[in-house]
Formats: C-alpha cells, structure tokens, sequence
C-alpha cells in the first residue's frame, strides 16, 4: 500500500530545477536570494536531501515567488493534490478565456498549472497566447 502522506522528492526537484532554470537563474542565484546553499538546492534538485527541511523550501519559493502549493504541485499525492474546485480558484484572466474558446475544466486545471519563465500570464490575452503556443507545439510538423 502506497503512502498517501508522502512527497515525491524527485519530483518536488524536477520542480524546483524547472523554476530556477525558468527564472535563468544558476544554483549559486538562487541560493543568494533563498539564503539556502547550493549544495542543499543542489541535492532537492536532484532528490538527495532525504526529508526537505520544511523553512528551506519555504526560502525557496519565496526566492522564486511561488507558493508552496504551486511548488509541491505534482509532487503530492494525487490524494492530496489541490484541484482547481471553485471558480475563484482560477487565475485572473482563465476563466474569461475558458467561456470564451469553451475549455473544459481538465484544460484549464492543466492551464493554470503552467508557468513560462516562473510567471504565469497575469490576463485573458496572456492565457490566449500561452494557449496557442501549446496548440502550436503539439502539432506534428507536416511530412515531406
């Protein structure tokens, strides 16, 4: 039987390193704004740190302006995962896009977890784009 109570480490560094590379930061950034050593990010990145201590990873998503809810993301049991359950769950700007291009609510729960470069899009035209652009990379490159 599968623990519901635990994080998956790799994947909470698969998250982390995701978010720093996104910011352009290197180890030794953030470790400056986090005040955490490198070696510490290093070893979370790379799911070596045994049980992350709680106010480091707090430190962390300070640095890289995150919650720890959009961190742990798909790192938590899907059990305790947060779902996106009531419409002021849903960041500013999605669910005008979700009425007007009539998303179902899978897609705008996978839309809403999605950051280019740490941020998410802050309006309606800023979900559109990132909404075309997924569309655009999922399409097969025509066949010569």
């Amino acid at each position: 039987m599968a623990d519901t109570l635990t994080i998956d480490l790799k994947k909470l560094g698969e998250e982390i390193r995701s978010r720093r590379l996104g910011k352009g930061w290197s180890l030794s950034d953030l470790g400056e704004s986090s005040g955490v050593s490198k070696a510490y990010i290093s070893d979370l990145e790379n799911g070596n740190a045994g049980k992350p201590n709680v106010q480091y990873v707090y430190a962390i998503t300070v640095a890289l302006d995150v919650t720890l809810d959009e961190l742990l993301g798909n790192a938590a049991p899907n059990s305790v995962r947060r779902t996106l359950r009531k419409k002021k769950d849903v960041p500013q700007g999605l669910l005008e896009l979700q009425e007007e291009a009539g998303l179902t609510d899978e897609d705008v729960q996978m839309l809403a977890q999605v950051n280019f470069r740490g941020h998410r899009p802050k309006d309606m035209e800023g979900w559109r784009f990132l909404l075309e652009a997924l569309r655009m990379l999922s399409q097969r490159p025509n066949q010569k």
